[in-house]
């Protein structure tokens, strides 16, 4: 008996102690939250980590537009409008370049400032397009005391609240059509035709080729020297010395001087003379014949191609290169 008490005993205190530890880990997760449960509070209570950095991304792009915007930058006339592009504003320095709540680099052609000359103030519009956002927001520039700050726009007509709200509802209804239709992105293409190419001329050759259909040919005639011929060239003086006899008669010494018979002046002379030959003077001359020469180049189809781009639905440049509209959409 004792024994059975003592076990029951035993199990009551296993199930007390079992139903302490229950309530003991309960108390832990109640007053320790986990991380993901702080970062839900948090984000209700300031908002998403990708508003929060979205916010502060368009609020950068807005108070570098604001500092550019000034003087000689503003639009003159009432209703012209000045753009600049993310990328733009990053070329000139403006800003850095920034990233989305995923790491992602935003759009820097569809993202832009815009600033619009009215009445007695500027517009000035900041759109950003990034991978998980996108949006946009107004402001104003007050172009007599604040040239340089972005100011909240005065009302200078006496409506009523209840009609600034309507007319600012439909504006902002206006604002967001146009946006979807601005961001709707649209699929060009520049198709070219296929034509022939030639290469390079040729060396000339005496070899002779014929035109083809893929073979453009062109020849001159030139002349060769195919070898020489001894030819007659006028004539040449040959001149030697003339022999000189001795000759004895009566006691007495005479000199005689000879020329050649064959010679101009042949003949026996009692003076010294010079003997002088004409002679027929040779040379040897080049030969030459016609010799039609050889050059060509080849010519090879290059093929056609189409070349596809995505941009907004209305981009000028894209038209003004060739490009046009498929009719897809994304």
């Amino acid at each position: 008996m004792y024994e059975e008490g003592h076990r029951g005993f035993a199990f009551k205190s296993i199930i007390v102690k079992l139903l302490l530890i229950v309530i003991i880990v309960f108390l832990i997760i109640w007053l320790f939250p986990t991380k993901k449960y702080v970062k839900n509070i948090i984000d209700q209570r300031l908002g998403t980590n990708e508003n929060r950095i979205f916010n502060a991304n368009i609020e950068t792009m807005k108070n570098a537009a604001t500092s550019y915007y000034n003087g000689s930058r503003l639009p003159e006339k009432n209703g012209d409008s000045r753009t600049l592009t993310l990328r733009e504003m990053i070329d000139k320095n403006l800003l850095m370049n920034f990233t989305d709540s995923n790491g992602k680099k935003c759009n820097t052609e569809d993202s832009y400032v815009k600033v619009t000359k009215n009445e007695d103030d500027y517009s000035l519009k900041v759109n950003l397009v990034c991978k998980d956002k996108k949006g946009y927001i107004n402001s104003y520039i007050n172009g007599k005391s604040c040239t340089n700050e972005v100011c909240s726009k005065k009302k200078l007509d006496e409506k009523s609240s209840e009609t600034e709200n309507k007319e600012t509802e439909k504006s902002n209804q206006e604002e967001t059509k146009n946006e979807t239709a601005s961001s709707q992105q649209c699929q060009y293409v520049k198709k070219t035709n296929g034509y022939y190419k030639y290469g390079a001329w040729t060396n000339w050759s005496l070899e002779p080729i014929q035109n083809t259909n893929t073979r453009e040919v062109q020849t001159k005639q030139e002349k060769i020297q195919t070898g020489t011929v001894l030819t007659q060239d006028g004539t040449v003086k040959h001149t030697q010395n003339p022999k000189k006899v001795v000759l004895s008669k009566n006691g007495k010494t005479y000199t005689k001087y000879v020329c050649p018979s064959d010679f101009d002046n042949g003949g026996i002379y009692d003076y010294y003379v010079t003997c002088v030959k004409t002679m027929p003077n040779y040379v040897n001359k080049p030969t030459y014949r016609n010799a039609t020469y050889y050059r060509y180049r080849s010519k090879t189809y290059v093929n056609g191609n189409a070349d596809y781009k995505w941009s907004n639905c209305d981009d000028n440049n894209l038209k003004a290169s060739g490009y046009a509209l498929t009719g897809n959409k994304k």
